[in-house]
């Protein structure tokens, strides 16, 4: 018994003792990164980009762990990066790199102007997370609060680290076939604002002063006993002729807006608020026509003035209370 429980002892020893035993994973090597935002330039939504300038740091326990000089700039269009400069700083190593460019982001301008957007700058590292993440400097990094992009303010910065899985392994032969891999991300966030609230009236106030003329043709007198058949039907056909133009006031409207604000995820309220306009225009188009008929036919002016005129009043509020729970609802999105 005293032989086995020997023999039993030396075998456990062996096996805590066997290079595959002692040996455990070893954890990813951790840098903290950080970012400071110099500049920010060129806001295109309808372009879908931005342009920034800003520097990145890293800091590390060993020289051979630096992501910058192979990390890559995943939404970046040709990004020009300066050479990185590594220092010993306190038993670490920093390295301190400049980069500048122009970067890939999806807009949602539906909300416009009163749009609100978080704009990234992202940094993929090359090695997977097995080997490697990024942690983020939140302490040192900061923007410039000088930065006052046309039209535009900065609200808000901030770092951020995610992963993201590739369905291929780089040709990296140490990971299994077919498994991908899983790489490190530090997202540097940018929060924007609107800081213009006047291009708003300027591109919708061709509408109001289309609605407020077109309303106007409605309270003209048109019942005076002087005013033969002729001159009635006259007054009607030059009230569809204004609309018509307001019709096309509209549409021209509508293709100088699409150049200014364009939205690839639906409509935008700027576009809400003509097709507005143009069911107002339609229905006061249906109402002039209804009452051509009802003129030729021999129906009682007086009473067609009435209904022109609480038909304008109702049409007006109507449409007001639409366009300000559009608006509403478009800055409380925003």
């Amino acid at each position: 018994m005293t032989a086995l429980s020997l023999l039993w002892g030396a075998l456990a020893v062996w096996l805590l003792g066997s290079p595959a035993a002692s040996a455990a994973p070893a954890s990813p090597a951790t840098c903290k990164v950080g970012s400071y935002l110099s500049d920010l330039y060129d806001i295109d939504p309808a372009e879908h980009t931005f342009s920034a300038r800003l520097s990145l740091w890293s800091v590390c326990a060993r020289k051979d762990e630096d992501p910058l000089p192979t990390a890559s700039f995943s939404n970046a269009n040709d990004p020009e990066k300066g050479e990185p400069t590594l220092t010993s700083e306190g038993g670490r190593f920093r390295d301190v790199m400049l980069l500048q460019g122009v970067f890939r982001q999806n807009w949602d301008v539906r909300a416009f102007p009163f749009d609100r957007h978080r704009i990234e700058v992202v940094v993929t590292a090359l090695p997977d997370t097995d080997h490697f993440r990024f942690a983020p400097d939140d302490d040192n990094s900061a923007a410039n609060p000088g930065i006052e992009p046309p039209g535009w303010r900065v609200t808000g910065f901030r770092l951020a680290t995610a992963e993201r899985h590739y369905p291929t392994n780089f040709g990296d032969p140490t990971l299994p076939r077919g498994a991908g891999s899983t790489h490190s991300r530090l997202l540097i966030r940018i929060d924007l604002a609107r800081a213009d609230p006047t291009v708003f009236w300027k591109l919708t106030g061709p509408l109001y002063l289309m609605l407020l003329i077109g309303t106007a043709t409605f309270l003209l007198p048109s019942h005076s006993e002087e005013l033969g058949m002729a001159e009635r039907l006259d007054t009607l056909q030059s009230r569809l002729a204004l609309l018509g133009g307001g019709l096309f006031v509209v549409m021209l409207n509508l293709q100088q807006v699409n150049t200014v604000v364009t939205s690839s995820t639906g409509l935008t309220l700027i576009d809400g608020l003509h097709l507005l306009t143009l069911g107002w225009v339609l229905v006061a188009v249906l109402g002039t026509v209804l009452s051509w008929r009802w003129t030729v036919r021999g129906g009682d002016p007086a009473l067609a003035e009435r209904l022109h005129h609480r038909g304008a009043f109702l049409g007006l509020v109507g449409y007001a209370l639409v366009a300000a729970v559009m608006v509403g609802a478009a800055a409380a999105a925003g």
